[in-house]
């Protein structure tokens, strides 16, 4: 294979930087002038996180956004993969298969277990050696030997993981990864923060995972493959929009994109959709289950976007085709 047929993902921290590849533009629903927007930036969970505060307090707003930060930053080394320091890290490597959980990590793996449960099995934090064996832990990924990932199926998935008082049970070889739930997660934990210091209008964005509560928020879905097209533009209030994409990483290899949301089924990417945007209320429930859908054929995802309260989802799927749960299309605006 020469390095021509082959699409490398270096770089995509800068792509992400720029346009904000998880999907989204954001814009304030309202321009009137006597509106004061406090907007702060930081990188973090190796993307970019935006918080904007709306017609607030601006000695408060600052603090607020500080604290909110700060805590981003605790739930990165919380569920970090990387960070040594991480209790996540040191799951991933302990040889002990019965391991006992803080109350914060307790509840964080119950909820994980509860959406593995109510995707059947489409949502999974357990593939982390098949990231590994793909290569996109690195920054070389490429299409590994059938046999390869075919081990790395037997020592992946949630199926291996049981809770059992205040206990998590795994098997010796399992690599959680939290990269589809994490920032979600964070986004809710963030608002918490904002919320103690009395902040009522404002809006938290982590690489595409979107939290806005007070006034209305417009956000714009953008196209997969289209740079600066926008697909639709929605409007939310006191929800969470959070995108699953083939666009983010990647890497292209015979002609063929394989991105990083595997498949727990086959072990290998996810290539029924480009984009998959879910709304709801919860960060963390959003960002699994734009995951999880994403994995599902469109019209899978679709049926049972609608069997569950409070959430709408819009895909785009492999042929550019674009479908939209019942009640999306409240939210949709111009």
């Amino acid at each position: 294979m020469t390095y021509s047929n082959k699409k490398k993902i270096i770089g995509y921290s800068l792509f992400i930087i720029v346009f904000f590849a998880a999907g989204f533009y954001i814009s304030n629903f309202s321009f009137e002038t006597t509106e004061k927007i406090i907007d702060r930036t930081q990188i973090v969970m190796g993307t970019i996180a935006e918080i904007k505060i709306k017609n607030e307090n601006e000695g408060i707003s600052n603090i607020a956004i500080n604290a909110a930060f700060n805590e981003i930053k605790r739930i990165d080394n919380l569920l970090s993969t990387y960070n040594p320091e991480s209790p996540v890290w040191k799951i991933n490597h302990s040889k002990q298969t019965k391991i006992i959980l803080n109350d914060e990590l307790l509840s964080f793996f119950i909820k994980c277990d509860s959406i593995w449960k109510l995707t059947n099995g489409a949502f999974d934090s357990a593939l982390g050696n098949l990231t590994k064996t793909w290569g996109f832990d690195g920054d070389s990924p490429s299409v590994p030997p059938q046999k390869i990932v075919n081990e790395a199926l037997l020592e992946s998935g949630w199926k291996n993981i049981r809770i059992v008082n205040g206990q998590m049970i795994k098997s010796n070889n399992i690599l959680l990864d939290f990269g589809s739930i994490a920032k979600g997660y964070a986004a809710d934990k963030a608002f918490e923060i904002l919320k103690s210091y009395g902040i009522k209008n404002a809006l938290v964005n982590i690489g595409g995972e979107i939290k806005a509560e007070g006034d209305d928020w417009i956000v714009g879905i953008k196209h997969p493959r289209i740079l600066g097209l926008i697909t639709v533009k929605i409007k939310i209030k006191n929800n969470v929009v959070s995108t699953s994409g083939d666009y983010e990483k990647y890497f292209i290899e015979n002609g063929q994109r394989y991105c990083h949301i595997f498949n727990p089924r086959t072990g290998y990417p996810a290539n029924n959709s480009k984009s998959v945007s879910v709304i709801n209320k919860s960060g963390m429930l959003a960002d699994a289950l734009s995951t999880a859908c994403f994995v599902l054929t469109p019209i899978e995802a679709i049926k049972f976007i609608n069997s569950i309260p409070d959430a709408e989802a819009f895909i785009i799927d492999n042929k550019g085709r674009k479908y939209m749960s019942d009640g999306f299309s409240n939210y949709l605006t111009k």
